[in-house]
């Protein structure tokens, strides 16, 4: 993907929403991650601001969790905050205890003041180059209508972008309260949500750049966030020099074939079950061993052991082709893989 001189990016800390995003957030711009509760969108923050150099100062404005919370949940799925640096705006013990009001922006601004001195302090001091606010919509609770409610977010986007800080922040929607107004204010959305097939992202918008449209694959697990774009195939084939025909291993279903497999084309082998498909694949996969050249299988119904045994007895020399790296066997379990994860592991073993 093309991009301007212009168009300084940032990593998100994520490998894959940066593939999905053509290399990263756009400089100096504000963007919004929506989703519901325990969808990754703290997660995708911390991703975000832990990414930075560490000469690179990054500000985290919260509204929901104490630091000490942040920083724990942050250890669990490994990432390192040290350099993070926390701005709580959560009300202390003391507004139960001492029944006051946490009226920040109703008409008679009774705390808006100090909640205002505090962030500009922070940025002043501070001059982040990242932020992520969680979550801005905790500002519409605070404000006295929708219409102060949209200048507040529009002032304070603009006041941490004039200073040179690219922001992200994330909302919660509801039917009761959507975050439309909020969509139309960011630079980019993204959107996590869940499908049939597990977590999803999806961007629905980003000003300034294309992006990789449609519903990618997700996992939140013990080493944070691992996002799997989906797989678009170029529009133009890539030019070769290996326009030729690979043999299958077998003389006679060659000459079947005048001559094997046509470079860069798909072929499916099918039949029922013990007819010979994947001694067949094994015995394609050794006939381009034995020429220098490498080859994926990938097995998901077999033992990667079991499978080299049994291709060991019918003389196809598979275990001397693994052992040099010109092939490689890979057992897949269904049901642990994500479709965007495999298809990327895929990738990574072609590329």
């Amino acid at each position: 993907m093309a991009q301007s001189s212009l168009e300084q990016r940032l990593s998100t800390g994520v490998r894959g929403v940066d593939d999905i995003l053509g290399g990263g957030l756009i400089e100096n711009r504000s963007y919004l991650v929506r989703g519901g509760p325990g969808s990754g969108k703290t997660t995708l923050g911390l991703h975000f601001l832990t990414a930075a150099n560490q000469d690179e100062p990054v500000l985290f404005i919260g509204f929901q969790e104490p630091e000490a919370q942040i920083e724990a949940n942050a250890t669990s799925v490994g990432l390192d905050v040290t350099n993070v640096n926390f701005l709580s705006l959560i009300p202390d013990e003391h507004f139960f205890t001492d029944q006051q009001g946490y009226d920040i922006f109703s008409s008679g601004d009774v705390e808006q003041e100090p909640l205002v001195d505090a962030i500009v302090q922070a940025v002043n001091e501070l001059a982040p180059k990242r932020v992520f606010v969680d979550s801005l919509t905790q500002l519409r609770f605070l404000s006295a209508d929708a219409y102060q409610y949209r200048k507040q977010v529009m002032s304070f986007l603009r006041f941490l972008t004039q200073r040179g800080a690219t922001v992200l922040f994330s909302s919660e929607s509801s039917q009761d309260m959507p975050d439309d107004d909020l969509q139309f204010m960011a630079d980019g959305v993204l959107n996590f949500d869940t499908g049939q097939a597990g977590s999803i992202i999806r961007v629905t918008k980003f000003r300034g750049s294309g992006f990789v449209q449609g519903r990618h694959h997700m996992r939140l697990g013990t080493t944070g966030m691992q996002v799997f774009p989906r797989l678009v195939p170029p529009l133009t084939r890539t030019p070769s020099d290996e326009d030729k025909l690979w043999g299958s291993g077998a003389s006679r279903i060659d000459a079947i074939l005048h001559g094997g497999f046509e470079a860069g084309t798909i072929s499916m082998i099918t039949g029922p079950a013990g007819v010979g498909k994947s001694t067949l694949a094994a015995q394609f996969a050794a006939a381009a061993a034995r020429k220098g050249a490498a080859s994926a299988l990938f097995l998901f119904e077999e033992d990667a052991t079991i499978f080299l045994r049994r291709t060991q007895s019918l003389g196809l020399g598979l275990h001397q082709a693994v052992r040099e790296g010109t092939v490689a066997i890979e057992p897949v379990e269904p049901m642990r893989y994500l479709a965007d994860e495999f298809t990327s592991e895929v990738l990574q073993q072609v590329t």
